[in-house]
Parts: C-alpha cells; structure tokens; sequence
C-alpha cells in the first residue's frame, strides 16, 4: 500500500535547505545525521513549534514526559498519540525510562515488543505476533489485521479458534494464549502502521533539526508558507 501526500511542510524544507545553501553550498537534508543530541534536547524541553506533527500541547508534554534520544521514540510518539493508543502513552514513558518493569506474557514476544517497551503499538507487530506464535503466514496475518482495524468482531471470534489452535501446536498454554488474542484485538482497532509513522516523523526530524541549527533560515521559509493565513 502506498500514501501519496502533499505536505507543505516538505516545501518549507526544501526552501529552508536553499537558504542555507547560501551560506553553506554543501548543505544537505540528506546528510544529515539522525542521532543528534542538541535536536533531541530541544524536542524534549517541549521546544517544538513549527516541528511537524509535534506541535500540539499534548505532544509536547509527551515529548518532555518521554525525553527522546532516536528516531524510534519519535515513530512510537507519533503513533501513540491519537485516540485509542493514547491510553498507553504513561506506560510506555514508564517502561522507557524503567526497562526492568517490563514484562513479556512469553519469551517469544520480546523481539517483536523489545522496541516499544513491551506495548503493542504498530499493526506491523500485531503480524508479527500471529506468525510468531500461531504459525500465520504473512497473507493470513494481513487479513487478521484488517479484520481487527475494521472492528469485524464476529471474524475477529471466529479467528480466535484458529488462533488459539496454532499457539496450541506451538505448545503455548490456552490461557495465556487467550489473553494475547484479547490484547492483540484490542490494540489493533487503534495500531497505526509502522511504516506511516516512520515516514511522518522523519519529515519531524528533519523540521527539528533545521530549527535547532538553523532557527532563521527555518522560520523565514514556515512563515512564507503560510503568508496567505495571518492566523498561522
């Protein structure tokens, strides 16, 4: 599946990337690196107008809240924050500052969650655990996943069977397994795709980082993309 969106912000970007190539000749978006201290400073003071997608005030308190240090955190920020996941976002600040409360229902879980602090946050997990414990293949998993996201409870029960005779091959107990099955249909009504939000908060990155190092250049192409919103 592929989303083809048209962001101003990509536009402001690339403006700002101009004016600093005045400056600057070599300059690239492309070179820059992913792992900056001072950008995830600023981000986790809550210093994070014009950054996108990070601009709203429940953001910023979860970014000051988590205190992000790499990308990873800001894709699971932008994923959990939105109705449904939300209710997970103390948790997973929790768990990131306190990895030893985290907790796996089994062994097998912890690769696929190990990333996310133990909480189910992407539809790309939730795959992930099918074919892990029950045996799913990818297309199987997918048709889950779908079911799940469009709230299809009588498929979602009737795949439960199926579920929980697979995790019984696998010599995993009923119960536990019961219990997975309830957290994963769950989850999935909300999980946002992984591969959306890495998108998305890449671009974050990217606002953020000009906004630290090059405040001025930054500010002068935001402001110009908005000229016609006095407002904005």
């Amino acid at each position: 599946k592929m989303d083809f969106l048209g962001l101003r912000t990509l536009t402001v970007i690339h403006d700002a990337e101009e004016m600093i190539r005045r400056l600057e000749p070599d300059f690239s978006m492309h070179t820059i690196p992913y792992d900056d201290k001072a950008t995830y400073a600023m981000l986790s003071q809550g210093e994070s107008e014009g950054v996108f997608q990070l601009e709203s005030s429940g953001m910023k308190q979860m970014l000051m809240n988590l205190k992000p240090t790499k990308l990873e955190h800001l894709i699971a920020a932008n994923s959990l924050y939105r109705p449904g996941p939300a209710k997970q976002i103390d948790l997973f600040v929790e768990n990131s500052h306190h990895p030893e409360k985290v907790r796996y229902a089994l062994p097998q879980l912890k690769p696929i969650l190990e990333d996310t602090f133990g909480c189910i946050v992407y539809q790309e997990q939730v795959m992930q655990i099918l074919r892990s414990l029950a045996g799913y293949s990818y297309g199987r998993a997918d048709v889950v996943r779908r079911a799940m996201s469009k709230k299809k409870k009588d498929v979602m029960e009737a795949e439960r069977k199926n579920f929980l005779a697979g995790c019984a091959e696998n010599q995993i107990d009923t119960e536990i397994a019961n219990s997975i099955f309830d957290q994963i249909s769950e989850f999935a009504k909300y999980a946002f795709n992984k591969s959306h939000a890495a998108c998305y908060s890449l671009v974050a990155y990217r606002t953020a980082y000009l906004k630290c190092y090059y405040p001025a250049q930054f500010m002068a192409a935001l402001l110009t993309s908005v000229l016609d919103s006095s407002n904005k």
